[in-house]
This record gives structure tokens, sequence and C-alpha cells, in this order.
């Protein structure tokens, strides 16, 4: 038998507001850090456009789905991932939407795995990963007090994924871990789809790239040799796998958002979990059951210094970390660390926290062709020059502030104000 794990990523960042928008506003309190460094008007006006268009439609007909085949023999499963920044817009900007994850969290048909509560690079920090933990479990709290249960696979941001990574993982007691196939880590026979064990033993489950952008990417590409690509079809593609285990894992804004509504992406879906019935010889699973259930086929193992992920066509950190630029921005926040939490406030940590999210690096990309095309779709800030004067004063203005509000505190004021 194939089992199927079919998992959506889903994250908004907090966009920093420009400089020119910040410079003039000299005392500040660190309550109020949140509205002075983040556009909030932009914040919530990119939520509500991709809610109306994805959030709301994709989640409800999941709901409908998963309810639909809940007390069939062979159940319609899926997976989230959901930032902590998402699930916090959430929060603010729709509850309901919050009240349609919860439903699907009571069927029990659906997982929620960990990541970074802030979508952040912190797992390349160093090897101690002590700011990288911290996040996680933040995370995992999140998830718990949200949908009643924590995560026990772990998906990286982007899914980063090295060996020490996944010790650390293994370290905070996750049963498994999910990230790119690789092809040059499988090399040779290697199939992505099976389960795999880092060299510390920890379960990995594998992205099948080839399948999850048939359907993240191509599928409303009339050109593509694919197109257009029906549910029956796919279902027949997946029963030709003879693996044990295929991820079809792809960003949940492709429904809806990425791709829109007239390309039938949701009628594809509505009608994927009959057709995938159809063939006996599959099943949906969850991340969870595939490492509790499957066996181990061999080790997946990647150095430190060769960390993968699932961006661009390198699946490596150069979306994040191939240009000065992003290099400058991404060592200044990481060393400034101690003096955050030096603070012991949790307006700079949090503040802190949400400029280390990996988005602020994606945007300072200069990549060329398709790839570089994809970061400016997804940039709020017209270009990468741009993005870098943002993060870069944002970084260094509340570094100053931290140092004028341990100043203060040391010399016996308030430091409520700087």
């Amino acid at each position: 038998m194939t089992l199927i794990t079919l998992f959506f990523f889903a994250h908004q960042p907090d966009r920093l507001l420009p400089y020119e928008q910040r410079r003039n506003t000299a005392r500040v309190t660190p309550k109020s850090f949140h509205r002075h460094f983040f556009d909030e008007e932009l914040n919530q006006q990119v939520f509500h456009k991709v809610a109306d268009k994805c959030y709301r439609p994709a989640t409800s007909l999941l709901l409908e789905l998963v309810e639909k085949f809940q007390k069939r023999e062979k159940p319609f499963r899926i997976a989230y991932g959901l930032s902590g920044t998402l699930l916090d817009q959430i929060e603010r900007y729709d509850p309901p939407l919050l009240d349609l994850f919860k439903q699907l969290a009571h069927t029990g048909m659906v997982e929620f795995t960990g990541e970074t509560y802030y979508h952040s690079l912190a797992s390349l920090f160093d090897h101690e990963r002590k700011e990288f933990m911290e996040q996680a479990k933040m995370h995992s709290d999140k998830i718990e007090a949200l949908f009643g249960r924590r995560p026990t696979v772990f998906r990286n941001t982007e899914c980063l994924f090295n060996n020490g990574i996944a010790a650390t993982v293994q370290y905070m007691g996750y049963e498994g871990i999910i990230t790119e196939g690789v092809d040059w880590v499988l090399e040779g026979w290697r199939s992505p789809d099976f389960v795999y064990t880092a060299p510390c033993g920890l379960p990995v489950l594998l992205r099948n790239y080839r399948l999850s952008d048939d359907l993240g990417y191509r599928f409303s590409n009339r050109d593509w040799e694919g197109w257009p690509l029906r549910a029956d079809t796919f279902a027949e593609w997946l029963s030709l796998n003879t693996d044990m285990n295929v991820v079809i894992a792809l960003d949940y804004e492709a429904l809806g958002e990425h791709m829109w509504a007239d390309t039938g992406i949701f009628e594809f879906l509505r009608h994927l979990p009959d057709e995938v019935s159809r063939h006996h010889q599959l099943a949906f699973t969850t991340p969870t059951e595939a490492v509790r259930t499957l066996p181990k086929m061999g080790e997946f193992s990647v150095d430190d210094y060769r960390t993968i992920s699932w961006a661009d066509k390198e699946r490596d950190t150069s979306a994040w970390l191939g240009n000065e630029m992003q290099w400058y921005c991404y060592e200044d926040l990481r060393r400034m660390e101690p003096l955050i939490k030096a603070t012991e406030n949790p307006y700079f940590l949090d503040t802190w926290r949400r400029m280390l999210t990996s988005d602020h690096y994606y945007y300072l990309a200069t990549k060329s062709m398709s790839d570089q095309d994809v970061h400016k779709y997804f940039s709020a800030y017209g270009s990468a020059f741009a993005g870098f004067i943002r993060l870069y004063t944002a970084a260094h203005e509340l570094m100053n502030r931290a140092q004028e509000y341990l100043e203060g505190r040391s010399s016996g004021s308030s430091g409520a104000v700087v």
C-alpha cells in the first residue's frame, strides 16, 4: 500500500514600516514597539486578501471533505504547518477563521506540525540552537493551547535541514522531521517516497517535490504538458507509485491565492479524496502515523555546512543568505541576541524575533531569472535594496533602544521610554 501525506504550509510575516515613517519618532515605549516598527495596515490588508482567496474557502472545503470521509474505512487525513506569526494574525484579524481550524482539529483527522514560532532562521545561529529551541517550544505551546495537542513531527522553516538540526529536533522530543527530497542527497536508486533516518536516528519524511510542484506551481500553467490536471489523473499517477509514502506538500496559499479559483484548483481538491479512494492500494495518512508505522529505509545525512531547504532551484540557504545584504542583516540580528535578552523585556524580545522572520531576508534576494521573479512576487517592498533599508534601519534602531533601555535601568530610571 502507498500512503499519501497531504501537507499544507501557511505563514504570514509582520512586514516592516519604511524608515521614513519611523525616523521622527524619538521616544517610544517598548509596549508600542509593534505599531512603531511594523506596518499593521499593510499586514492586515495582505492577510484579508489571502484569507478571502485562500484561507477561508480552502479551510472550509477541507473541513467539509474531512467530515465527509471521517467514518469511512479509509478516511481523508491532512496535515498543516501554521507559523506562530500567522496564528497571531488570525487571532487579531479573523477569529472565525481560527474556529474553522479548531473544527478541523476536533475531527481527529488533522495533524498540526511543529516549527519555529516566528518562521525564523534560528536553527542556523549556532550549534547550541537555544533560540531555535525556545521558538519551537513557544510554537508547540501555542498549538496545544489552540488545538489541544502538542506537535509530534517537526517541519523547520522552509524545510531547512541538516544533521545538527535533526539532532536538536530529536532532543526536543519530536518523533520525526519533514524536509525536501533533494536529489543530490538521495542519489542513486533512492526515492523520496520512503521514510529514512537522520544519523541521530530521527525519522525523516521527504517532500516529493515533483508531484508537489505539479499542484503548487504547474497546475495553472497552460503550457505544461500535464495541463489540465484532473483529480482522477493525479490519483492514477499516485496509484502507479509502488513506494511506501508520498509527501505532497505545498504552500497553502497556492489554493486560491497563487492559483485563483477559476483555475479549477478547488474543484480538483474537492474530487481528490473520492478519486484516491477508488484505488485500493492508496490511503491518506498524517506525518506522525507515517513515521510510527512505516519501516525506515536507510540514512538521510546532510552535513551541517550543506544545509538543504525547499527553496529555489538550489534548495539550500541561498534564498535568505545568498548576498551581502542578507548576510549583513542576518549577522547583525543574530549578534543582538545577548543584548535583547539582557533587557528581560518581552516587547524587546518579541520585536527582535519578528525581525528574525525569514521573509525579511527573502525579500533581499538578488537572484536571476525565474527564482528572482518568485522573490519579487512575495516582496512587499518593491526592491531588494528597499527591503535592506527597512530591515537594516529597524535592526539598528532596536539595538540602540535596547542599549538605552539597559543604561537607563542601570542608572535607576524605569527604562519605560527609550
